[in-house]
């Protein structure tokens, strides 16, 4: 029996709405942060860009496929801190860290994603490794955190040296 709340039908539709996801997403991050100037041509044509380059791509199709509903409850609260901060008296660009770990939260999720995803298609023996198909082990993982341990010793010494000239 066919019901209102019967999606299965969409399933055919999901490279469309990835592509359309990291079209309009990109865009949005790019006029946001005002990367590339106020040009909103250039913002339409690097997000058209990715999202062709995505579409193309199966795995970076499912990476985003998998990645969307929490991208887009990160969305969902920078839009409700937006209007937070507008009932407040203040705006959004009061607040100029906020871009900066917004952008980190993202690039975070994405990274994650993307390490679990590529982790279920490479083929390694069981016996050998752990299994770190979930977020956690990958996170947890020790060559994980020494690499995220190189990254801010190097971030911290960067910071010094630029700090003590």
């Amino acid at each position: 029996m066919a019901t209102f709340l019967d999606v299965t039908g969409l399933q055919y539709f999901s490279s469309i709405f990835v592509f359309l996801f990291v079209w309009i997403t990109v865009f949005a991050v790019l006029a946001w942060t005002k990367v590339f100037g106020h040009n909103k041509f250039i913002h339409a044509l690097v997000g058209l860009l990715l999202g062709i380059f995505v579409l193309i791509s199966p795995i970076a199709t499912s990476i985003v496929a998998d990645t969307a509903p929490f991208l887009a409850v990160l969305f969902l609260f920078i839009v409700l801190i937006s209007v937070a901060s507008g009932m407040l008296g203040a705006n959004l660009e009061s607040f100029p860290a906020l871009k900066g770990i917004m952008l980190i939260f993202i690039v975070l999720i994405i990274i994650i994603s993307a390490g679990v995803k590529i982790r279920e298609q490479v083929n390694v023996p069981s016996e050998t490794q752990t299994d770190l198909s979930s977020t956690v082990n990958l996170i947890f993982h020790p060559t994980f955190l020494g690499a995220v341990l190189i990254f801010m010793i190097a971030i911290f010494t960067i910071a010094l040296l630029a700090s003590r000239s």
